[in-house]
């Protein structure tokens, strides 16, 4: 039969003491048929092995620091909405998280209208929608506004492990009518994840 050895350490002078829970049921503990240490409540789990995809590895945040607006629906506005991120690996994926503060307004008829889309170092990567992001269609004289909160999420294989830039850009739908990104209402933020492959 297996024994069970408790061994103190002949250096240390504290005394640690195993604590049974609060509980009224019986339970048994099976100690694993390898040598190694166990892993405390408050550990941090850096030392695990065996896991080869999957970890989070490190997040980076971003986020907008003032509005800008753009009437240009033919070329692409930059933010500030952007981080930058050095992946440890070429075979790591990045995944990106972003919320665009997006303001649409228009005094006349028509349609009103954004695009945005996320780049890797000056290249788009993805654009939520092929062809607007945000679209409000009505038809009056009215004075129309919609302050709204965009997410949309990416996961990238930028394949590098160089220091890689991430910007959400804008344009808008329609020549002439102005449209803003990380408005005073709305704020935006982007949160990337360098994810383990």
């Amino acid at each position: 039969m297996a024994k069970v050895k408790i061994e103190g350490n002949a250096s240390g002078t504290g005394t640690f003491t195993i604590a049974a829970p609060n509980s009224n049921t019986d339970r048994s503990i099976t100690l694993p048929d390898a040598a190694g240490e166990l892993l405390l409540a408050n550990g941090d789990g850096s030392n695990l092995t065996g896991i080869t995809t999957g970890k989070v590895l490190q997040v980076v945040a971003g986020y907008g620091t003032s509005q800008v607006d753009t009437t240009d629906s033919s070329n692409w506005t930059s933010t500030t909405v952007t981080a930058s991120i050095t992946p440890s690996s070429t075979s790591s994926k990045v995944l990106c998280l972003v919320v665009l503060g997006i303001e649409v307004a228009e005094s006349g008829d028509g349609n009103i209208g954004i695009r945005y889309r996320l780049t890797r170092g000056g290249t788009s990567i993805y654009q939520p929608a092929a062809s607007y992001g945000l679209m409000i269609r009505e038809n009056t004289t009215v004075y129309k506004q919609l302050d709204i909160p965009a997410a949309f999420n990416y996961l990238d294989s930028p394949s590098t492990t160089s220091s890689t830039a991430y910007l959400v850009e804008f344009q808008a739908e329609q020549s002439g009518v102005q449209v803003s990104a990380n408005t005073a209402y709305v704020k935006s933020s982007i949160i990337l994840m360098e994810i383990a492959a």
